[in-house]
């Protein structure tokens, strides 16, 4: 799991290579759209998501059904124990993942980004995503 603040969370992705470029450039569109839909007006590197809520990418592994850090709890089914406010599959180059926004109060939620690679192996989840997305 990854979670995503600031821009420099973003580049540190992308010099660490640790996703394709297509998908990291994603979500450097994702994070500059943010910075845009809560009117920031400072520079790119001084935006911060911790008072909205921030990005988080899951990765193969990660359990999915208790995401007690990131206010998910296993308790209630983690993300698929959620009521998201959207799910979006986006599919580029050949590649495929899930946006998944779940509202925690008026003023916080945060965004799940889901590789379908990443959940290639279990069809629970993969029904899941396909079930919710508009």
């Amino acid at each position: 799991m990854r979670t995503i603040k600031t821009l420099a969370d973003v580049r540190c992705l992308q010099e660490a290579k640790v996703f394709s470029p297509s998908f990291l450039s994603y979500l450097e569109e994702e994070f500059l759209g943010l910075k845009e839909a809560f009117d920031f007006d400072g520079l790119d590197e001084a935006f911060t998501l911790d008072t909205y809520g921030f990005m988080v990418v899951l990765e193969k592994g990660d359990n999915l059904r208790d995401l007690s850090v990131v206010g998910l709890s296993r308790e209630d089914g983690g993300l698929l124990g959620s009521l998201p406010e959207f799910v979006e599959k986006v599919e580029r180059n050949g590649e495929c993942w899930y946006k998944v926004v779940v509202i925690y109060t008026n003023e916080y939620g945060m965004a799940f980004y889901v590789p379908a690679k990443a959940i290639s192996d279990d069809n629970e989840i993969q029904n899941w995503l396909e079930e919710h997305v508009e």
